[in-house]
């Protein structure tokens, strides 16, 4: 299981993407964080946010929920799209006594990766957004973050996110239909939202865990239950990309 493992840490140390991807994540929070949420405000926004208490706290969830963890999830992609673009699944399948065992390596190697990601997201989103504030002369008011919420819900919304992005991988094999549906699932969902209007709060990713993140609001679903649904569906999923990666192409 160790051996797997470290594979699997290797194949995502040694490929450019993996670096690009992550600068391209990085860059995107200093341009969402520093830049559009402080350095370039002005007038009557700036002075809103200026004296809104939970400022950084939107900072926070805004580096979490938008383009960089994207770019994290489309690196859960690669990381197993591309054995099957350069067919090199098989060496890895046939490393490994069992097929679980590569799967799982996977998934312990993305969950670290889409950890850590979220950490440094976390921490330097509300840092840069100050350091934008200060740069103009301005000064934020007291404010209100509730760390013990927020850490669980940051750390929840960003494993699930990149542990969704690799099981979208694993059932659709192909690099460019799983990124293509990375972002095309909850495009169909907001559309199908419109017909179940208050039952929409249940679908996977527009409702539920858009939850996790986002302030409740009348009709919506609370922190925990957007957690819980989301989970719920991951597991189903993960059940069925499991049974589908141990019996595909298997002997």
């Amino acid at each position: 299981m160790i051996n797997s493992i470290k594979a699997e840490f290797r194949k995502l140390l040694t490929v450019r993407s993996t670096y690009i991807l992550t600068l391209l994540s990085l860059g995107f929070m200093v341009l969402l964080s520093f830049y559009a949420q402080a350095f370039s405000m002005t007038g009557g926004a700036l002075k809103a946010t200026l004296h809104d208490p939970n400022t950084l706290n939107n900072v926070i969830v805004n580096a979490l929920s938008s383009l960089p963890l994207i770019f994290a999830s489309i690196v859960a992609i690669l990381l197993i799209t591309h054995e099957y673009r350069y067919n090199t699944i098989m060496h890895s399948l046939t490393s490994a006594n069992r097929r679980s065992k590569v799967l799982i390596g996977k998934i312990v190697v993305v969950s670290t990766y889409g950890l850590i990601l979220t950490v440094v997201l976390a921490v330097l989103a509300p840092l840069l957004a100050q350091l934008g504030f200060v740069l103009h002369g301005h000064h934020l008011v007291a404010q209100n973050i509730p760390y013990s919420s927020l850490v669980w819900r940051g750390l929840f919304y960003g494993w699930t996110s990149v542990l969704a992005a690799l099981v979208i991988g694993v059932v659709a094999r192909s690099q460019v239909g799983a990124i293509v549906a990375l972002f095309v699932i909850p495009s169909i969902e907001a559309i199908v939202g419109i017909f179940l209007k208050a039952k929409a709060v249940y679908l996977p990713f527009t409702g539920a865990q858009n939850a996790i993140l986002s302030h409740p609001e009348r009709g919506s679903l609370s922190y925990a239950k957007g957690a819980l649904f989301f989970g719920l569906y991951l597991v189903i999923a993960w059940v069925i990309a499991w049974i589908l990666f141990l019996k595909r192409d298997a002997n």
